[in-house]
């Protein structure tokens, strides 16, 4: 459960951060929490989970994803205490494999920018060390 408090932490962080590559270190063999997304309306609403989608896949590992909710820590500021939907991403190697893994996710969600809805087209690259 820390686990995806933490990650819904950085489900607000994310939120507002321009498309990026996102770069973790993983465990070979195991199935690891990667990045995630969340949209956050004004007032400290949570808005629907934004659908994600492999716009290029690894090489070396399968990529799924988890809708969850939570409670954002006191890391969100005012938006403490608030329960918000996401999106996990979550990475697993094939068996045996060590070494570096790249894919893409691609996703579309609302920005809301002074009162008025905007759609915003976002692929963030993955960079994954496998140790």
């Amino acid at each position: 459960m820390r686990l995806i408090i933490s990650c819904l932490t950085l489900l607000l962080i994310s939120t507002f951060a321009q498309a990026d590559t996102v770069r973790e270190t993983v465990p070979a063999n195991k199935a690891s929490v990667v990045g995630s997304q969340a949209t956050i309306l004004p007032g400290c609403l949570s808005g629907a989970a934004p659908d994600m989608k492999v716009t290029m896949a690894p090489k070396h590992g399968t990529v799924s994803f988890k809708r969850t909710s939570g409670t954002l820590n006191e890391e969100a500021g005012r938006c403490a205490g608030k329960t918000v939907k996401g999106t996990l991403v979550i990475y697993k190697p094939n068996r045996g494999y060590r070494g570096e893994d790249v894919f893409k996710i691609g996703f579309t969600m609302d920005m809301y920018v002074s009162g008025s809805a905007k759609i915003r087209n976002v692929v963030d690259k993955y960079v994954i060390k496998v140790k």
